[in-house]
């Protein structure tokens, strides 16, 4: 697989791009008062916001060793 680095930059944008909508609503669980969305609602929401943040850490790790390969080809 040869990709330059507008590609992979494309990928990681387009990516990141399909995967906001799911990071939004964990935002959004996230100003909920106790009141309005109960203790759940915050508890899913924190689970929810660290997985974003794990998904965001592999995603990059991910591209710079498909990058790595690429430049090695």
């Amino acid at each position: 697989m040869d990709l330059g680095d507008d590609q992979l930059l494309e990928l990681k944008d387009a990516i990141v791009n399909a995967f906001r909508p799911v990071e939004n609503l964990f935002h959004i669980c996230s100003h909920l008062s106790v009141d309005e969305g109960g203790e759940t609602a915050r508890l899913c929401s924190e689970i929810g916001l660290e997985l974003a943040r794990s998904f965001r850490v592999k995603l990059d790790a991910a591209l710079e060793r498909l990058t790595a390969e690429t430049r090695r080809s």
